[in-house]
């Protein structure tokens, strides 16, 4: 069975880097040509109206992730009625989301002027909103067959029906902006595209997957209801902890600086979610994994492996904070223009806002794939309300940068919450000594931040496209045999080595 589980994580991965190769291409090509035809104002709409849809989200209610683990069993038991009765109850579920979505959507339209802060006339506002609406409340309807998919650990088929749409999408958009066309065109064309992208998605699946026509489904034992209303109840709490701290950063900017600020910073997030995509795919690959292993393997094994892809997820983010202090303010010098950069304080506090998200990403899917919602439901509310309050009050003190101050603040509770759920609920050992090793590599890569900091100031004092190479080829080398050197010898690195060699 472990070799099943590693092939399927293998062919998520291939597919997941080749779509981001593919589209990232794509996606520079389309945001470089928007930002010299359209403008930053326009970015700024985006960033924010993606933010507000995701605060709606809010309505999901963790109902997905609470039935995707209630298949995680019958999946690999091949208990077909269970499944077709889950997949039942998650299709109702996501019909009224969506209607609950849409109405919810309506009914913020007049508040939509207290959010933004842009000289683009209010009319062509509320029309965009309504665009980003639809593509929302549409997805809905497909999410409950998608996630039987993930739940298969086949999430490479999604990945690739996604990659065509998205390749449309942005040659369609290049096409259009190249001949003049306008901001709402430009969304048009993403909402069409996305629309058939559903539909042959839907009809894809029904075809491939016939378990996802079958209407004959029987009713839900309690003892299953009862455990998904308890899981979704756990999770209704995490999901406000979630929308505050990854989906209000972009409201807070345009209501109290200005939604131009949200377009510029969205050139950063643009290249994080680049990034992302080879990194959050490469780890959430492994999330059905695991819930299969912690199913069928003692907590010895468990154990072990959390130490491989923890010290796999440190290097990785490790890195990625680095490259990303180092190389993000001459790249979007030589991609954009210095015009449409930040200040470095708010860059690096963003930076290392995303890397404290990122080294809870392995104990995030441990406790996922366990199942344990219900245990830290508290503190995803008091991170909720920490990140509201300090990022509120920061940004009216020292401006932008404040933002950030809040989400890491509030990012902290959850670094050290989260390891403490799975060390003590899924692999029943006190945390103390990862906490140790936790605080020991974090410092190690915010010193090798100030050390690649003070040689790109050297290096790069007029920013050119050789000395920027330079810089990279330096920003690769000298962090990773830093940890190559220090890391090299632990049980947990030659693990990863064997892992290699073997695949």
């Amino acid at each position: 069975m472990s070799v099943s589980r590693t092939e399927y994580v293998k062919k998520n991965i291939f597919y997941s880097y080749v779509s981001t190769i593919i589209t990232s291409f794509f996606s520079i090509i389309c945001r470089t040509i928007f930002v010299y035809t359209l403008g930053a104002s326009y970015l700024g709409v985006s960033g924010l109206f993606t933010n507000v849809l995701g605060v709606l989200s809010f309505t999901e209610l963790g109902i997905g992730s609470a039935i995707v683990f209630a298949l995680y069993k019958p999946i690999a038991e091949n208990d077909n009625e269970k499944i077709k009765s889950l997949l039942a109850l998650y299709k109702k579920a996501y019909r009224l989301i969506a209607v609950i979505v849409t109405i919810i959507g309506i009914i913020a339209v007049p508040f939509l002027g207290y959010l933004v802060n842009t000289d683009i006339p209010m009319s062509e506002i509320r029309v965009f909103y309504f665009v980003f609406l639809f593509n929302t409340v549409s997805s809905y309807f497909v999410s409950y067959k998608t996630s039987y998919v993930s739940a298969l650990q086949k999430e490479y088929i999604i990945t690739n029906t996604t990659t065509i749409g998205t390749i449309l999408t942005s040659v369609f958009q290049i096409i259009l902006l190249l001949l003049g066309g306008d901001y709402l065109g430009y969304l048009l064309v993403a909402a069409v595209i996305g629309l058939i992208q559903k539909i042959v998605t839907v009809y894809y699946l029904n075809r491939k997957f016939t378990i996802l026509t079958e209407d004959n489904a029987k009713p839900l034992d309690e003892e299953t209801k009862n455990a998904i209303w308890k899981n979704v109840k756990a999770l209704i709490i995490h999901k406000i902890g979630d929308v505050s701290v990854n989906q209000t950063d972009n409201i807070i900017i345009s209501a109290f600086v200005s939604t131009t600020a949200v377009g510029l910073l969205s050139n950063y997030t643009t290249l994080n979610t680049l990034v992302s995509a080879f990194t959050n795919k490469f780890f959430s690959s492994f999330t059905a994994s695991f819930g299969n292993m912690l199913a069928k393997e003692d907590v010895s094994k468990q154990r072990k492996k959390f130490d491989v892809y923890d010290l796999l997820g440190f290097w990785i983010y490790g890195f990625v904070l680095i490259a990303f202090v180092t190389l993000s303010q001459p790249f979007i010098t030589l991609w954009l223009g210095d015009k449409l950069l930040l200040d470095n304080v708010t860059t690096i506090l963003y930076f290392v806002s995303l890397y404290l998200a990122g080294i809870t990403f392995i104990p995030y899917n441990f406790k996922i794939a366990a199942g344990k919602f219900d245990e830290d439901k508290c503190v995803a509310f008091i991170q909720a309300i920490t990140n509201l309050i300090v990022s509120i009050l920061a940004i009216k003190v020292i401006g932008l940068p404040g933002i950030f101050v809040g989400t890491i603040i509030s990012r902290m509770i959850v670094v050290v919450i989260r390891p403490y759920i799975v060390f003590k609920y899924v692999l029943y050992e006190n945390p103390y000594k990862y906490y140790v090793r936790l605080c020991l590599r974090s410092l190690l890569a915010f010193v090798l931040c100030f050390v690649m900091w003070d040689i790109k100031n050297m290096l790069l004092a007029n920013v050119t496209i050789l000395n920027f190479i330079i810089m990279c080829i330096l920003t690769v080398l000298i962090p990773n045999i830093v940890f190559l050197v220090l890391f090299g010898r632990s049980e947990a690195f030659k693990d990863i080595l064997n892992r290699i060699r073997r695949k």
